[in-house]
């Protein structure tokens, strides 16, 4: 049955459409007819396929020239799931409620809009149910996160410590801090507070909160700490600059093998220089010639003295040792004593006429801060200490010139400077240009976590002019001096919830 109706062509009516032009086509289809009409019919249907498709692209070719925006086909879902359904009218119905909820109580309903549950009377008039098997769109509904958020833990961070002077005053400090407690030396620690220095590279190198280590240190703290490497560093850029912050000098370094050449050149330009320099005679001095090479600036600093001091000074130059000299026998003895404990001394100029407080010698301390970003901080409540015993220029006392013990609190110092026409603003002015030309090398190997509060001595003159007699790395510090370190360091480095709004005591030199 199937061969008598399928053996013409003509039965093919989309076949018969494709082969109207193409003759050889026509033949060839109907030699295939006789042998297998399966394949022809199946052929029809897909020429049936490929015609819709073509009549839909010819629309969409049309739609397309009549618009200038793309055309995209969205078509809505049909949806045949009667729960859907139910689903859409419920969230349309609480759309409804709530928007006539919002409708001030005083407006009456009308009689056309009487209280009724059934909501297709409470919509406008596009809404009518849907029906089943028709066409909507599904809404875009948000989830709602109905589970409270979770309250972090605030970390905690600790520390331990081995200094002794300021150790009560660090604890308290901390104290004010929730989230700092301290632990054992020898367990992990957010904040190492030393008086000497580690290896840095022992210290983690994680920039996690929870890992970090910081250390109250900077690593080449030597190079302002130490007097001799100071006086280098700034005959390094200009023996001219290095005499507008310390006084003139030599400095001495057993630890190189230039010390032979400058201890014989400092004898030399002593006994040169001496009233009685026929009676002065050089020393030997018979210790360790080391390998190691280095630098000293002393005879170009000795070109620019115009006015050759009577009295020198020699110091240790990381020490407290110090004494007062004149000729070279005194060198000696002072050498004697102290090379067994000191490598390193400078010999200055004794300044004979400082300004007096009460009749005695004193000096200015004024603490510096050094963060982890070498930004420079100068503290605003500089004290003092002065000498025990009256100033005499003709005695050797060291209690009169080199051992100021008594302590000069931040106001009295005030006081006193501003009895003698010396405003602390006018004070802290000099302190900053000073300290602003002195090279910070302190973290050359730009550690991350470090900082460091130095304490700086200044001698002021008769002419209110200010002399850097030292800097000490671990000097004394009160409370809110440290409290206000700790907000432009730790604070930073290990965020905590404290808040404060004070006004900081520390002002930027950078």
């Amino acid at each position: 049955m199937l061969q008598e109706s399928t053996n013409s062509l003509s039965s093919f009516p989309n076949l018969s459409a494709l082969c109207k032009k193409d003759e050889k086509q026509k033949q060839s289809l109907e030699k295939l007819l006789k042998h297998k009409p399966n394949v022809v019919k199946s052929l029809d249907i897909y020429a049936q396929n490929i015609e819709e498709y073509l009549k839909d692209q010819r629309k969409r070719i049309a739609y397309l020239k009549k618009r200038e925006e793309p055309y995209y086909d969205s078509r809505p879902i049909q949806a045949y799931d009667e729960a859907l359904i139910m689903q859409y009218n419920r969230v349309k119905a609480k759309q409804f409620y709530l928007q006539q909820s919002q409708k001030k109580l005083s407006q009456q309903p009308s009689p056309e809009q009487q209280r009724n549950r059934t909501p297709s009377k409470y919509f406008d008039k596009n809404y009518t149910p849907l029906k089943r098997n028709e066409k909507f769109d599904i809404p875009s509904l948000q989830p709602i996160n109905v589970s409270p958020q979770k309250e972090l833990k605030p970390i905690q961070f600790r520390y331990n410590y081995t200094m002794q002077v300021n150790d009560p005053l660090l604890r308290q400090v901390l104290s004010t801090r929730q989230q700092w407690f301290e632990v054992p030396n020898n367990s992990f620690s957010h904040l190492q507070w030393l008086t000497q220095l580690l290896d840095f590279s022992n210290l983690t190198k994680q920039d996690a909160v929870s890992k970090r280590q910081m250390v109250n240190l900077m690593e080449f703290q030597h190079e302002w700490s130490t007097k001799s490497q100071l006086y280098n560093n700034l005959c390094s850029i200009s023996p001219e600059l290095a005499l507008k912050v310390l006084p003139l000098g030599f400095v001495l370094n057993f630890k190189i093998s230039q010390w032979v050449e400058d201890l014989d050149f400092i004898q030399e330009y002593l006994i040169v220089n001496h009233p009685q320099k026929d009676k002065q005679q050089k020393f030997p001095f018979s210790v360790y010639v080391p390998n190691k090479g280095g630098q000293t600036y002393n005879k170009q600093i000795s070109r620019l003295i115009q006015d050759i001091p009577k009295l020198w000074i020699c110091k240790s130059a990381t020490g407290s040792g110090a004494m007062l000299i004149n000729n070279i026998d005194q060198l000696q003895t002072f050498l004697i004593q102290q090379y067994k404990d000191q490598k390193e001394f400078v010999i200055q100029k004794y300044i004979t006429n400082p300004l007096l407080y009460n009749g005695k010698k004193f000096d200015i301390q004024i603490n510096v801060l050094v963060n982890q970003d070498n930004q420079i901080y100068i503290s605003t409540e500089p004290t003092g200490r002065c000498c025990q015993v009256n100033y005499d220029l003709n005695s050797l006392d060291p209690f009169i010139h080199t051992k100021p013990k008594q302590a000069i609190s931040h106001q009295n110092l005030v006081d006193f400077l501003s009895s003698q026409g010396i405003s602390l603003k006018d004070l802290l002015n000099q302190i900053k240009t000073s300290i602003s030309l002195i090279p910070c090398k302190l973290n050359r190997r730009q550690r991350k976590y470090c900082m460091q509060i130095f304490g700086f001595d200044y001698l002021l003159d008769e002419t209110k002019k200010i002399h850097l007699i030292g800097i000490n790395a671990n000097p004394i510090y009160t409370f809110v001096e440290l409290d206000g370190a700790f907000k432009l360091t730790i604070d930073k480095i290990f965020p905590i919830n404290n808040k404060s709004d004070e006004k900081s005591i520390w002002i930027c030199l950078n």
